[in-house]
């Protein structure tokens, strides 16, 4: 993701960032690391979050590891307040214990 996407992020099965993600961080204008922080709250739209859920949940219908990317029109509010168009494209990847997901 990281050659097509301007931002890609790892997030782990509670969506949560699993790193210090600094290219999302100045989109969204953070001051601080996210590492640890749910994307979800960068989301000020429920039906947004509810349909990143969807899109990201390894339960939902055609999720299943080594699917196609599943792409997401969405909005993000960035720490002004200022809200974010963005196209998110969820990829599941397989890893040691349970699943992590990608983010671009």
């Amino acid at each position: 993701l990281d050659l097509v996407c301007d931002v890609a992020v790892q997030l782990d099965e509670q969506h949560r960032i699993m790193d210090e993600a600094p290219r999302f961080s100045a989109l969204v204008m953070s001051q601080g690391g996210l590492e640890g922080v749910r994307l979800q709250e960068f989301m000020p739209l429920e039906e947004d979050r509810e349909a990143f859920e969807r899109c990201a949940s390894s339960t939902a219908p055609g999720c299943a590891q080594g699917t196609a990317p599943r792409v997401l029109h969405s909005k993000l509010r960035d720490s002004m307040g200022n809200v974010i168009r963005v196209e998110l494209f969820c990829v599941q990847v397989p890893k040691f214990v349970g699943r992590s997901h990608y983010v671009g």
